[in-house]
């Protein structure tokens, strides 16, 4: 008979630690998924029952609503570990903001990343003027695309964008200070499954 192992959990789901250390298990957790050997962690009863009291997600993601860019997935994580905001385009808005400065404050989130990846839609409509019915999206899109009018490069500068929009949020910025926060941008590669860190200037 086919016996099933359940991983265990690495950490108790209440366990404080800072951005730097957050960062790490994320990254270490895209390292198993690009290699097939993901943990799968944190997807049991117990901890449904351990989370269902309260949140206490470790990390922010606000990703894009690409279903080929599925955060929890891509990043190994169990029930509980992400607050993931999901939008076309990885855009912050009114909206996308009061989510994500919820969980930084409320829950305690020590990291946020932009996940971006290339062969964005909404950055292509908005490269290729074919906007409708996205208007609020493009706009928010747009500065990225004046920046840099190729597919690449837009999708970079549009991750760089929002960073710098949730980065200037005053409770964000508090919380970064105090060094309880950080806020990063990353590229997601949809043929390799790899998410590589971006560069960011203020």
């Amino acid at each position: 008979m086919l016996s099933l192992m359940v991983p265990k959990n690495t950490m108790a789901y209440n366990e404080k630690m800072g951005p730097e250390a957050a960062l790490q298990r994320l990254m270490e957790g895209n390292q198993r998924f690009m290699k097939d050997n993901t943990l799968c962690p944190d997807r049991t009863q117990d901890r449904r029952t351990a989370s269902a009291a309260k949140q206490k997600p470790f990390a922010i993601v606000l990703g894009c609503s690409d279903s080929r860019v599925p955060p929890e997935l891509a990043f190994d994580q169990g029930v509980g570990d992400l607050f993931v905001v999901r939008v076309a385009g990885n855009v912050v808005g009114p909206t996308e903001l009061d989510s994500i400065e919820y969980s930084a404050i409320y829950n305690g989130s020590a990291i946020i990343v932009v996940l971006g990846h290339e062969n964005c839609g909404a950055i292509e409509a908005v490269l290729t003027g074919k906007t409708k019915d996205i208007e609020a999206i493009a706009d928010l899109i747009k500065p990225a695309v004046e920046i840099d009018h190729t597919m690449v490069t837009a999708v970079q500068a549009n991750i760089r964008n929002s960073v710098i929009r949730i980065k200037s949020s005053p409770p964000i910025a508090k919380l970064i200070k105090e060094g309880k926060i950080d806020v990063v941008g990353a590229h997601y590669d949809l043929y390799s499954g790899e998410i590589k860190l971006l560069p960011i200037e203020n």
